[in-house]
């Protein structure tokens, strides 16, 4: 297959940020992208739209500008409770990091839902993720979950409790706001 049909284009404009996914780099079928897309939608705390042509798949989302910072306990304790309400919804986000989190009046804000939501797990964009040492199982069995989830947020509390929880059973049985505290 040429590379040039398979290619992901993205345009930013002064508010919006708009990538558009031919159909032949998605991950799942129409019926479980579009799932998947209306629980993101229905979770996200921005402008974020979606719209399928004959051959891609556009989403736009909200443009959000400032500095990748070390979370704060307020901030950690927010996307704590904001993780654990989108897992309760059956929503995954399976990227996080600094570079997918902006806040915005204290408030941290989870962008670039899309690779984990749309994408082909061997793209590109995917294999060179931050967070690819933590989620790549999970992405090449397409079973992002809350587990995913937990190891980035993990991570941003600090190295050393994600060394030491990182593939424990206490892990898997505390939610977001119960590790932050556990640590």
């Amino acid at each position: 297959m040429d590379l040039e049909i398979r290619k992901i284009s993205k345009v930013k404009t002064d508010k919006y940020f708009i990538k558009t996914y031919p159909k032949t780099v998605l991950l799942e079928s129409f019926n479980e992208i579009e799932y998947k897309l209306r629980l993101v939608k229905s979770v996200v705390q921005y402008f974020f739209e979606y719209e399928w042509t004959d051959s891609s798949l556009i989403l736009k989302s909200q443009i959000f500008y400032g500095n990748h910072h070390k979370l704060n306990k307020i901030q950690l304790i927010e996307l704590a409770k904001y993780l654990d309400y989108i897992h309760s919804k059956g929503v995954y986000h399976g990227d996080i990091h600094l570079r997918n989190i902006f806040v915005k009046n204290n408030v941290p804000i989870l962008v670039d839902w899309e690779p984990c939501t749309v994408q082909l797990i061997n793209s590109k964009r995917i294999i060179k993720s931050h967070s690819k040492s933590i989620a790549i199982k999970d992405r090449k069995n397409k079973k992002i979950s809350s587990l995913t989830d937990k190891k980035g947020f993990l991570r941003l509390i600090s190295n050393e409790a994600f060394n030491q929880l990182s593939d424990t059973n206490e892990m898997e049985n505390l939610n977001c706001q119960e590790l932050l505290d556990f640590c």
